[in-house]
């Protein structure tokens, strides 16, 4: 699956204090993604997106402080407000061999494994696709499959729940449900 081109890192909130310093609201609030001198785009819905360069940057406890280049001043910076962030997908970090964005999954077929070991006899079809993820606030995030009868199944990002994740492919194998899933016991 294509690469997305640009990448959304956050949105941009409120202006901060009179010189054009903004608060931006990161989706993932640990990345550390964004650096002084980096090319930003912001996009305000329906409107072609600006480029910026960051020329000041403080982390917060809940949001980051931006001061871009050529934008001075609150009424300058106002007009972004709400916008996404968004940075080239080449100028996101590289990661090492066991790890991956989120998005490079989005649109990968999900199949289901029939045991443990995880593999898959040749004519098993795709239960769906990868649609999207959300953070949970909690210990794992979720992928959310849209299921072939157009419902959605949520998974956990937890090695119990995925056997495996085939990025030459371009597939993704969840273990046996009856392994990842909680079930009532009837007594």
């Amino acid at each position: 699956m294509p690469q997305p081109t640009r990448v959304a890192l956050g949105k941009i909130g409120r202006p901060h204090g009179v010189r054009g310093e903004v608060r931006l609201f990161l989706f993932n609030p640990e990345s550390e993604t964004l650096i002084k001198g980096m090319r930003i785009f912001l996009a305000p819905d329906g409107l072609p997106p600006t480029e910026a360069v960051i020329e000041k940057i403080r982390y917060t406890p809940k949001f980051v402080i931006l001061k871009f280049k050529g934008i001075n001043g609150r009424e300058a910076i106002d007009q972004f407000k709400h916008a996404h962030l968004e940075v080239e997908y080449d100028d996101l970090p590289d990661l090492d061999e066991d790890e991956f964005y989120h998005l490079d999954l989005i649109g990968f077929p999900v199949y289901l494994a029939a045991e443990e070991n995880g593999e898959l006899p040749e004519d098993t079809e795709p239960i769906g696709e990868v649609d999207r993820f959300f953070e949970t606030g909690g210990a794992n995030d979720v992928i959310v499959i849209r299921r072939n009868e157009d419902s959605e199944l949520f998974v956990p990002v937890v090695e119990h729940a995925i056997s495996f994740i085939d990025f030459d492919r371009e597939l993704v194998v969840l273990q046996p449900l009856e392994i990842w899933t909680p079930r009532e016991k009837n007594e």
